[in-house]
């Protein structure tokens, strides 16, 4: 359709192409569609304003009930706190702890081992590796229920047991150095018979010389036995002397064992230890024979404290 517009004069005109989809269909739709949208967009708006909840009034009252209510819960929540707390243990400082305890009664069951070994003690009677036995009567009372322990009781007999073991420790220790020494002690003095067989011929003390019958003074113990028979250290030390003497003694061992303490071994037909050997009591040193100022096969055996010769009876014991 063709628009022919004239001005009021009518000396001048236009004109144009009027196409009704172009000019007045899609005008027309966007316009409906934009109203249409805007409807929409209101109704949305409205439904949230009628959607959102008005503002509730709390009366004074129910406030101090919620206050209140919500303190109670702190409360309760302060209290599990507590009682959890109460009841919770340190895992690894306890396994620490316990590994540590386990160590200590390892070795304290192997002291009391070498302290029971050293005082002779029944093995079976002391045995620390078996558990001891215990037992009861079954009886009808009724079972009285103990309360479980808390934390700080459980780790508090915990150090019971610690403090107990440290003291049982220390007993054992000092119990165990006393019979270490009295077993060094007993291993060094001079003791017990320097020969298995023979009889004793001669004691200490003054007697007629068997060379020329005066009073002479006797200083050692004489023990009469076939020629070879095995010499025995009457106590542990160091050989200070091993070889021959001319003032009489023949073939001489003698051995010191310490605190001013020797023991001499005379008229020897051979010795067995050299100078500075370390021996053992009941150590064979040397055999029996005459050498020396001698009437026949024997033992001279002194025992000389701070350097002059004692009754050797005094340490020998006097059971012949």
């Amino acid at each position: 359709m063709q628009v022919i517009c004239l001005s009021d004069d009518g000396t001048r005109r236009s004109s144009f192409m009027l196409h009704p989809w172009k000019h007045l269909i899609i005008p027309a739709g966007m316009v409906a569609l934009l109203l249409v949208g805007l409807s929409v967009n209101q109704m949305l708006g409205l439904y949230r304003l009628d959607a959102t909840p008005p503002n509730a009034e709390v009366s004074e009252n129910d406030a101090g009930k919620l206050l209140t209510a919500l303190e109670q819960q702190i409360s309760t929540v302060e209290q599990i706190k507590k009682a959890y707390a109460n009841y919770t243990v340190d895992v690894d400082t306890l396994s620490a702890r316990l590994g540590t305890l386990e160590a200590e009664i390892a070795r304290l069951n192997a002291l009391a081992k070498r302290v029971a070994d050293k005082a002779k003690l029944d093995p079976q009677e002391f045995s620390l590796d078996a558990k001891p036995a215990r037992g009861g009567l079954a009886s009808d009372d009724v079972e009285v229920i103990v309360p479980k322990l808390s934390s700080n009781e459980f780790l508090a007999s915990f150090e019971l047991v610690e403090n107990n073991l440290d003291r049982q420790k220390g007993m054992l220790a000092t119990l165990d150095q006393i019979l270490e020494g009295m077993s060094v002690q007993s291993e060094i003095s001079p003791s017990g018979r320097p020969v298995r067989s023979g009889y004793i011929s001669s004691e200490f003390g003054f007697r007629r010389d068997p060379f020329n019958g005066r009073q002479k003074m006797h200083k050692g113990v004489d023990y009469a036995g076939p020629h070879g028979t095995e010499i025995y250290a009457v106590g542990g030390g160091v050989v200070s002397f091993a070889g021959n003497r001319n003032d009489g003694y023949g073939n001489v061992v003698e051995v010191d064992h310490g605190d001013g303490l020797i023991s001499r071994y005379a008229h020897l037909s051979t010795t067995k230890v050299a100078e500075g050997e370390v021996v053992k009591k009941g150590d064979n040193v040397a055999w029996m024979g005459s050498t020396g100022r001698s009437t026949g096969s024997h033992l001279h055996l002194e025992v000389l404290k701070h350097g002059a010769q004692v009754d050797p009876r005094e340490y020998l014991g006097h059971e012949e």
